[in-house]
């Protein structure tokens, strides 16, 4: 391994910031002796082409500079090239999704964050493998903070058909106050080791880390470094009465809602049982649709952390 750090930069993350940002972060690299690398994205699933490129040269670090998407293609570039030891990652806070970094209280660019990488301190991470389909596809993906299907994933394609991105969660909540009277909830079954359950969903959130959606919390009980997925499933229900249940996706009181069951797993199925889609999103990145499994992958990489 040799002592460089490599950084993948998403110039257009945070409208723009990132890449107006970069010759000061450059310049703050070089300033501490920190010897890098990095390149530049051009294009949707370009981080993940990138790390998979350069996972096997041999670098101390890899570092994405964005939002949660940059991160989220990042890992699923170093996790595809099948190396031999877990790989080190950080991240430099810039884009307009920061859920993973408030699980792991990352700071911004500035002396907080360059005495955390200075530091160096690693503590391993979870990260999630989830199969599924792309119209008739069969594909795979991994995740490191939160996968959602049925609303959430039809928000997330929303979202993604109109190219807007969302950075708080009171944009998330006036997407969801815009089509919720629209949505029709499809029925299915979600299936673990343990027990099953079946009929119409509003929404069913797996996850690694604690938020989403802008800093909604769906699944309090996760957590990075334990031993299972934590899984939030919430059943169908009136569109007022989600209206009114919106203070228990902030306040991590989830569990204690008449219509939402929370549990714990390593492994889970989740399959339509009609002619409705089932879309699925994970790390806020819209995917697909059911049938669809996840698998937890204890200690998939090592995390710079305070």
């Amino acid at each position: 391994m040799n002592n460089r750090l490599f950084f993948i930069l998403n110039p257009v993350a945070g409208n723009g910031r990132a890449i107006k940002l970069w010759p000061e972060i450059a310049a703050g690299l070089k300033a501490k002796g920190i010897s890098f690398d990095f390149a530049k994205t051009g294009h949707k699933g370009h981080a993940m082409a990138i790390a998979k490129e350069v996972a096997h040269k041999g670098y101390k670090c890899f570092i994405s500079v964005g939002g949660d998407g940059t991160f989220h293609e990042m890992i699923n570039g170093l996790m595809s090239a099948n190396l031999a030891r877990p790989p080190r990652v950080f991240i430099l806070p810039v884009g307009t999704g920061n859920d993973f970094v408030r699980e792991h209280r990352i700071p911004q660019w500035g002396a907080a964050w360059l005495q955390m990488l200075l530091n160096f301190q690693t503590k391993s991470h979870n990260v999630g493998q989830l199969d599924y389909y792309s119209g008739a596809q069969k594909l795979n993906r991994y995740f490191v903070n939160v996968a959602g299907l049925f609303y959430d994933g039809y928000i997330v394609r929303a979202t993604t058909v109109q190219k807007k991105s969302v950075s708080s969660s009171f944009q998330y909540l006036l997407l969801i106050l815009k089509y919720l009277f629209r949505y029709r909830p499809p029925t299915g079954r979600i299936r673990w080791p343990e027990g099953e359950l079946h009929g119409a969903f509003y929404t069913a959130n797996i996850g690694i880390c604690r938020y989403s959606g802008g800093g909604m919390r769906f699944v309090p009980h996760a957590h990075p470094f334990g031993k299972q997925f934590a899984v939030t499933v919430a059943r169908k229900m009136h569109p007022i009465r989600v209206l009114l249940s919106t203070p228990y996706f902030y306040n991590g009181k989830v569990a204690q809602h008449a219509k939402i069951s929370c549990f714990e797993t390593n492994q889970l199925s989740i399959e339509p049982l009609g002619d409705e889609e089932i879309l699925v999103e994970a790390d806020g990145e819209f995917l697909g649709q059911a049938p669809c499994t996840f698998s937890l992958i204890r200690d998939g990489f090592l995390l710079v952390s305070s």
